[in-house]
């Protein structure tokens, strides 16, 4: 039997840790990232996320496995993903958050006077909550999925693998809210 190609997603809100993350985690290269594009070949944020479509659909009718970053808080990579799944590929998700969107805001500040690019406040707050709210869409593509609280150090709180679910509970997340941000039953 041929083995699937799989893609590897990195989602989370702008702040989230998601770039840290990846560099402690297996990817599958190519890596499709459109803030490397940007820096690469300086564009726009906008032609860069364009060329980073395009490249990842690309892979996928050519069924090449890859890995890409996307803060997730539009359908536009959700589809993508979504995509994907019908293509038979297999869908890995390592998705960070913080526990609130303050903290998002202090790393974006933190990451700016660092030299690195700089994301509007109320961008990072809508843009948070946007993400969330797409989680349980998420999980259904997903094959195998983990998200993880990055709030201080990263601690997983979930992690779906095919139809079985589990979690982690702490101080700031309890099972009910996992529950809500997940909608699943667990």
């Amino acid at each position: 039997m041929l083995r699937k190609p799989e893609l590897i997603v990195f989602a989370g809100p702008n702040g989230s840790g998601k770039s840290t993350v990846t560099k402690m985690a297996k990817v599958i290269e190519p890596y499709i990232n459109a803030d490397d594009i940007k820096r690469t070949i300086l564009c726009t944020n906008l032609e860069a996320a364009e060329i980073a479509g395009k490249l990842r659909y690309e892979a996928i009718s050519k069924r090449i496995g890859f890995t890409f970053e996307t803060v997730l808080s539009t359908t536009r990579n959700l589809e993508l993903i979504e995509y994907a799944k019908s293509q038979e590929y297999f869908i890995r998700c390592i998705y960070v958050l913080t526990d609130n969107p303050s903290v998002n805001i202090a790393r974006v500040m933190t990451r700016v006077a660092a030299g690195g690019h700089d994301v509007p406040v109320d961008k990072i707050v809508s843009r948070y909550h946007k993400a969330l709210s797409l989680i349980p869409r998420l999980l259904k593509a997903c094959d195998i999925c983990h998200i993880y609280d990055n709030t201080e150090l990263p601690f997983r709180i979930f992690k779906k693998r095919k139809d079985m679910y589990f979690y982690w509970t702490n101080e700031d997340w309890t099972k009910e809210r996992i529950k809500n941000l997940t909608q699943v039953e667990i």
